[in-house]
């Protein structure tokens, strides 16, 4: 993140702590993660979640977002899509989380409210305003929860649905590949759902992932 937004994300953690029902599931023992910003022009932009791990003691060391730090497995499955997209993730990628808090538990373990939707309207024009950097760069966003953050207009919250899924997909049939429009998303911009790390181990998924890919490369180069 830029200075500005550094200082932006900054306030909206104080704003959080103020509130008395949202308080209690921020843990603002953690310091604010930094955005990741490739070296070169930013032609994608990946969009996480939220920085909280499962693993609580691993939490800290957390200080990018979604830990882009030159290796691992998160790193090595971006590194691969952006390969397909003819992009380098060091270069020409722009990462950031929606949700820019830790929470005291991942969010899909909370059950005493909705965390996504509840925390959304703090985050959200933080996020807009942050993208607005990159004019007309398309996001791929990781994850379901966070896909269900970002639809609008009755758009598909299930990640699946944009990767062509039907009943039958085991048989070898498949929809059309889809991408989130402009008008169907919070952030106007074109999204391409892909699913977290881990999900990608799913034989679904797995077996999709390069033709996808190949489809959101065709979609940003117009053709």
């Amino acid at each position: 993140m830029s200075t500005s937004t550094d200082q932006k994300a900054r306030a909206v953690l104080k704003q959080l702590l103020q509130d008395k029902d949202l308080a209690r599931f921020v843990n603002a023992d953690i310091p604010l993660s930094t955005a990741y910003c490739g070296s070169s022009e930013i032609k994608l932009i990946v969009l996480g979640q939220d920085p909280t791990i499962k693993n609580a003691s691993g939490r800290a060391q957390i200080t990018i977002a979604l830990n882009l730090r030159g290796y691992g497995a998160l790193w090595n499955y971006l590194a691969g899509i952006c390969k397909g997209l003819q992009l380098d993730l060091r270069q020409h990628v722009y990462a950031t989380n929606y949700y820019k808090n830790f929470f005291i538990r991942p969010p899909t373990q909370i059950d005493e409210i909705n965390i996504f939707e509840r925390f959304a309207d703090r985050w959200l024009p933080l996020l807009q305003d942050e993208i607005s950097q990159f004019n007309n760069v398309p996001i791929i966003s990781l994850g379901q929860p966070l896909l269900s953050a970002l639809v609008r207009n009755g758009a598909s919250p299930l990640v699946r649905d944009y990767w062509g899924y039907t009943p039958d997909w085991k048989e070898g049939k498949r929809r059309p590949y889809r991408f989130l429009r402009p008008d169907e998303n919070v952030l106007g911009r074109l999204i391409f759902p892909f699913p977290h790390q881990p999900s990608i181990r799913k034989q679904f998924y797995r077996e999709r992932l390069m033709s996808y890919t190949a489809f959101v490369k065709r979609v940003m180069h117009g053709k």
